[in-house]
């Protein structure tokens, strides 16, 4: 068992290691919900290790401290991950604070025993274990298969549009998830003490550790499994194909007016799998899909914002008549691409026309 806790606690310290370098790799949503998974997953081993040793006895002020708080953390912090990778999030939502409530309850109902001084906490945690503390190992179990299912969904629901590769990273990340998930709730209603959920700590990193060395160490065996697996049957003259189909959708058609056009969406009307359409915008057009679409839709704003007959119009209107759903995602890719807000080019534009018909 000793050697267990000195093998966990290295590996603590290179996952704390390895979230530092992911932290500061890009400063995005979605680098710094995966820095922030490999942190938590580093200290909550360090936290076993500590638990789980003589350093609760010498050292009980960190008695119950942020074990359940991490634990409820997990779930949420991969789904926004995932959000951010598979649906583009860019940044936190004021409903997102909703993923706290468990902590939160977690702190109104067992926050009393938290402000028990050290030593006393000790004895007041194994004198009530089963009556207080198990109640919260349940709710981290569930809540933990509840964000399984959730992330599970998430990822399933978007497998026909995105690339496979990233359809791959979401689905290994969610089944590593899943057998935690598995691993803790058996753990938690048949294991004799907390000692024996050291296998829980063992085997999940020595799974990420794995696949993590093999993929860096040994890119062949992923890329031949990739190729066997989920290699594509798009070849280049199909997907020149479905580039034209895109061309004319969009130029002809003119079907990003449409304001919930999706990948899904558009592979139907194309009459083409989803998934074929966004390798194509990745491979042939080079381009996300987001941008593309609005990039259209921007261009076909700029004509509205310079034609007369729409000066009456307010921006949000041109914004839904452009096929923008609100005002907010409009002014964001207006200045992405054109790199002024609308109003600032209307403004610009009616002035020089007003110079010329002066001259």
């Amino acid at each position: 068992m000793e050697w267990i806790r000195y093998f966990i606690f290295l590996e603590a310290l290179i996952a704390m290691f390895l979230a530092g370098g992911l932290f500061f790799k890009e400063a995005n949503l979605k680098s710094r919900t995966i820095s922030l998974l490999m942190a938590m997953f580093g200290v909550h081993m360090l936290i076993f290790v500590y638990g789980s040793s003589e350093l609760t006895n010498l050292y009980p002020v960190f008695k119950s401290w942020f074990y359940y708080e991490i634990g409820f953390l997990f779930g949420p912090v991969l789904f926004i991950h995932l959000q951010a990778f598979l649906s583009g999030k860019d940044k936190l939502k004021w409903h997102d604070l909703l993923h706290l409530l468990p902590i939160v309850a977690y702190w109104l109902f067992y926050g009393d025993v938290l402000f028990i001084p050290s030593e006393e906490r000790v004895a007041y945690v194994q004198a009530n274990f089963l009556t207080r503390t198990m109640t919260w190992n349940y709710t981290l179990a569930i809540q933990m298969c509840v964000y399984g299912l959730a992330n599970l969904v998430l990822v399933v629901k978007s497998r026909h549009s995105i690339e496979k590769r990233k359809f791959i990273y979401a689905a290994v990340l969610v089944i590593f998830y899943l057998i935690a998930t598995t691993v803790i709730t058996w753990l938690t209603w048949f294991a004799d003490g907390w000692r024996d959920f050291a296998i829980y700590y063992l085997l999940i990193s020595l799974l990420m550790f794995a696949v993590g060395y093999i993929i860096y160490f040994d890119p062949q065996f992923y890329k031949a499994f990739r190729k066997k697996y989920f290699s594509s049957s798009l070849d280049e003259s199909k997907m020149n194909t479905i580039s034209e189909k895109i061309e004319k959708a969009f130029n002809q058609d003119r079907i990003f007016l449409k304001n919930n056009l999706s990948i899904r969406m558009l592979g139907r009307e194309l009459d083409e799998k989803p998934y074929h359409v966004s390798q194509t915008f990745s491979e042939k057009i080079q381009i996300n899909f987001n941008d593309y679409v609005n990039r259209h839709r921007v261009i076909y704003a700029k004509a509205l914002l310079k034609d007369p007959n729409y000066h009456q119009f307010k921006i949000e209107a041109i914004a839904q008549e452009s096929g923008f759903n609100n005002k907010v995602t409009f002014y964001k890719a207006f200045t992405k691409f054109i790199k002024v807000t609308p109003s600032k080019y209307r403004k610009d534009h009616l002035v020089n026309r007003n110079n010329l018909q002066q001259k």
